[in-house]
C-alpha cells in the first residue's frame, strides 16, 4: 500500500481545567490541578478533508525543571511550542505522514532551542501535531494504529533516520497483533499514602486512596516506586512498602524511578548498595525489573556509564527525561543504558523507531529482551490522550504500563458529560459506570484495550472544543479555583 499524501491545515486548541482528587508529586512539584490541552488538526488525506485530534496535560515542572521557571512559565512555554509546531506544520507542502513528521521534528527542535526552550519540550510540540495527524490519517483510511503500520500507511522509512535499521521491519520489532489487555503499573508517589494509618487528608469519595486500597481493590500486580535522592528517607520508604507487601501477601513486580535526583551514578549506586544489603528489602529488590532515569538529564548522556557502579546497581537503566530528541536512545545504548520509556508526549514514530533499535540490538547481542521499552506516563487522562497512548503501547507489545490518572483524578469527571458517555458506549471494555460516574475498568490489575483498534489513534469520540477554553481566554490562575470553567 502506498502511503497517502497529507496536507496539514489549521489547528484549533481548547483547554480544560482538570482538578485532582488528591495532590500528587510530579517531578519537582506537588500538583493539585492541571490544564488539559486538546488539539484539532484539519488536514486532507489524498484530497479528502478530515480532522484528527490529540490531547495531553500541560505538565509543568517535568519538561522544564529550571528553578527560574515558574509553573505558569512552563505552561506558557508548552502552549508556545504547540502553537509554533502548528504554524510550521501548516506551511509544510503535501507529503507522506513520515515525511511531514521528519520535517516537523527537525524544524520544531530548532525553533524551540532558538526560543530558549529545550529539546524535550520541542518533542511535545511535535507529538501533539504528529498524534493528530496519525489520528486523521487512520480515520481517513479506516485503519487502527497497528493496521496503519502493517499497511505502511504512515510511509515509515526507518533507515533514513537510522541507517543501521536497513532491513529491519515492523514485524521484527512488534507483535503481529496489538495486545488486548495491559497490566496497570501503579505509581507510588513520594507523598502518596501507603495505608490508612499514614498522615494524609482522606478524600472519602468511594475510590481507593492508599496503596493498600489499590492492592486490595484493583488487584495491582505491578508497582512503580519513586525515590527522592535522600538515602535514609528512601530506605525508610522502601522498607515501609516492602513491609506492607509482606503483610498483605501480594506478589508484585516493580520498577524504580530515580526521577533525575542524582548528578553522579555513584551516588545512586550507594542507594542500591544500601537496598541490596538489607534483608528487609531482599524480596523487593528481587522483584525490581529496571531503574528509570536516576541521573539528571544534563549529565545522563554526558559519558559512558561506569561499569563498577552498574555492577553495584545490578539492574538495567533506562532513559526517560533524557530522551529529548529522536536519536537519544541510540546515543544512550552506546553509553551503557538498555531501556527507553515510551510516552506519546515524546512522539509516536520515535517510539516505533526505538522499538526497532531495541530489536536490532537484541539480535546483535543474541539476548531477547536485553534492550527494551517501558511504558511510562503518570497522568494520561481519558479519553483522547489515554486511549491514544494505550493504543500505541498495545501495538508496541509492552505488557504493563504506568497509569495513575485514575488515581489522582476522578474518573472522566473532567470531560463534558456527552464525551464521557460516548467513551463508555464505544469502549465498554475500558470504562465502566460505578456509583454514578464513569471510570476506568480495572479488573485483576489489568485494562482491557481490545476496542482501541478502531480507525484513528484509539478514539472515535469527537472532543467538543466549544466546551473548552481558547488559549487566549485561559490563565494559569484558573487552576487555583475549582469554580473555573
Amino acid at each position: 500500500m502506498t502511503a497517502p499524501k497529507v496536507k496539514l491545515g489549521d489547528v484549533r486548541l481548547g483547554i480544560a481545567n482538570a482538578f485532582a482528587r488528591m495532590p500528587f508529586r510530579f517531578g519537582v512539584v506537588t500538583m493539585e490541578a492541571a490544564a488539559s490541552l486538546t488539539l484539532g488538526l484539519a488536514m486532507t488525506v489524498d484530497g479528502k478533508p478530515i480532522t484528527g485530534y490529540s490531547s495531553d496535560l500541560l505538565a509543568y515542572k517535568w519538561f522544564d525543571k529550571r528553578p527560574e521557571k515558574t509553573p505558569a512559565d512552563n505552561v506558557a512555554d508548552l502552549l508556545w511550542v504547540v502553537q509554533r509546531a502548528a504554524s510550521i506544520a501548516r506551511d509544510l507542502p503535501e507529503a507522506t505522514p513520515f515525511e511531514l513528521w521528519r520535517e516537523l521534528d527537525v524544524s520544531v527542535d530548532r525553533a524551540a532551542l532558538e526560543g530558549g526552550f529545550n529539546r524535550l519540550g520541542a518533542s511535545f510540540g511535535v507529538s501533539m501535531i504528529e498524534r493528530a495527524m496519525i489520528d486523521g490519517v487512520g480515520k481517513a483510511a479506516g485503519l487502527g494504529f497497528r493496521a496503519m503500520l502493517d499497511k505502511d500507511t504512515l510511509g515509515l522509512r526507518p533507515a533514513e533516520i537510522f541507517p543501521e535499521l536497513a532491513g529491519t521491519g515492523i514485524d521484527d520489532a512488534l507483535p503481529s497483533a496489538p495486545l488486548t489487555a495491559l497490566h496497570l503499573r501503579h505509581t507510588i508517589g513520594m507523598v502518596d499514602p501507603l495505608t490508612a494509618a499514614d498522615p494524609f487528608e482522606p478524600v472519602n469519595d468511594g475510590l481507593p486512596e492508599t496503596l493498600e486500597d489499590y492492592l486490595r481493590h484493583d488487584g495491582i500486580r505491578y508497582l512503580k516506586i519513586k525515590v527522592g535522592g535522600d538515602l535514609s528517607a528512601d530506605i525508610a520508604r522502601l522498607e515501609a512498602i516492602a513491609d506492607l507487601l509482606a503483610k498483605t501477601g501480594h506478589t508484585i513486580a516493580a520498577t524504580l524511578d530515580g526521577n533525575e535526583q542524582y548528578r553522579k551514578l555513584d551516588d545512586f549506586a550507594a542507594l542500591m548498595e544500601a537496598i541490596r544489603s538489607r534483608p528487609s528489602l531482599a524480596a523487593l529488590y528481587k522483584a525490581t525489573l529496571f531503574v528509570e532515569q536516576p541521573l539528571e538529564r544534563s549529565v545522563a548522556l554526558s559519558g559512558t556509564l561506569d561499569s563498577k557502579a552498574l555492577d553495584v546497581i545490578g539492574l538495567p537503566l533506562l532513559i526517560d527525561e533524557a530522551d529529548g530528541w529522536t536519536s537519544a536512545y541510540r546515543d544512550a545504548i552506546e553509553l551503557g543504558y538498555r531501556g527507553v520509556s515510551h510516552k506519546n508526549c515524546k512522539g509516536v514514530i520515535r517510539s516505533v523507531l526505538n522499538a526497532m533499535l531495541a530489536a536490532r540490538h537484541n539480535r546483535l547481542a543474541d539476548q531477547p529482551g536485553r534492550y527494551f521499552q517501558s511504558a511510562e506516563d503518570l497522568t494520561c487522562l481519558p479519553t483522547v490522550s489515554l486511549q491514544a497512548d494505550l493504543a500505541v503501547v498495545a501495538a508496541l507489545g509492552i505488557s504493563h504500563v504506568e497509569r495513575n490518572g485514575h488515581h489522582y483524578f476522578r474518573g472522566l469527571d473532567h470531560l463534558p458529560r456527552a464525551e464521557a458517555e460516548g467513551a463508555l458506549a464505544a469502549h465498554p471494555d475500558l470504562y465502566e459506570r460505578k456509583d454514578g460516574f464513569i471510570q476506568l475498568a480495572i479488573r485483576d490489575g489489568t485494562l482491557q484495550v481490545g476496542s482501541l483498534g478502531l480507525p484513528g489513534l484509539g478514539s472515535s469520540v469527537v472532543p467538543d472544543l466549544g466546551q473548552r477554553i481558547a488559549p487566549d481566554d485561559w490563565s494559569f490562575a484558573m487552576l487555583n479555583t475549582r469554580t473555573a470553567v
